[in-house]
């Protein structure tokens, strides 16, 4: 086979000139090697490990999420039986009445003379409703302790919160006349509107032992 008249210097070059040409052939094919087959993959490489690294972050924080978002649950669930705890505690508005009762009963009970039962304008606060209730009683200490720890003893929360003994004499005995304030509560939803002021009973009155 004949070889075009242009590779003639080449074929009849000396050898080390023939190595040289081969040698760098041999290099530029390497090169065009690297820039038009292994660059484009080492480009890829970096993109995927990029990729790979971004994507074990994200791995990362969801789990830091699951974990958060477990715990956030039990929080939760923790705080709903709370709630249900308290609300056991607390009256809701139907059972104002029935208490109204209970706790001018404790008085009748206690041997009290009750001169006033009356339920007092409600205080609205974020999760709660207050509900003064003033009662003046008249007996003697035993029966105004006794009265204490019925009410302390309630199923439901109530308080005093105030409260003025004054001595009170008819005849030879000797009375404690007691102004008070007691206070239950109603639990209240966040962004529920405001109840209706419970009905108030009449007052009852006991005759002191």
């Amino acid at each position: 086979m004949t070889l075009p008249p242009f590779l003639d210097p080449i074929v009849t070059a000396p050898r080390w000139q023939k190595a040289l040409l081969g040698a760098i052939g041999v290099v530029a094919l390497i090169g065009a090697a690297y820039v038009f087959l292994i660059s484009p993959i080492e480009e890829r490489i970096g993109a995927l490990a990029t990729e790979r690294a971004s994507l074990q972050r994200e791995l990362v924080d969801s789990r830091r999420i699951v974990a958060d978002l477990e715990r956030f649950r039990r929080e939760i669930a923790e705080l709903e039986q709370q709630i249900d705890v308290a609300k056991e505690k607390l009256p809701t508005e139907k059972d104002i009445p029935p208490l109204y009762r209970t706790l001018s009963d404790a008085a009748f009970q206690s041997g009290l003379g009750v001169a006033l039962f009356q339920p007092r304008d409600l205080k609205i606060n974020e999760y709660f409703t207050e509900i003064p209730i003033a009662v003046n009683v008249e007996g003697g200490y035993h029966q105004l302790g006794e009265f204490f720890e019925r009410v302390a003893g309630l199923p439901r929360v109530v308080n005093v919160v105030e409260w003025k003994l004054s001595g009170l004499q008819k005849g030879d005995a000797v009375f404690v006349k007691g102004d008070l304030i007691l206070a239950t509560y109603m639990y209240r939803a966040v962004g529920a509107p405001a109840p209706a002021k419970p009905g108030t009973p009449g007052a009852r009155r006991a005759p002191a032992r």
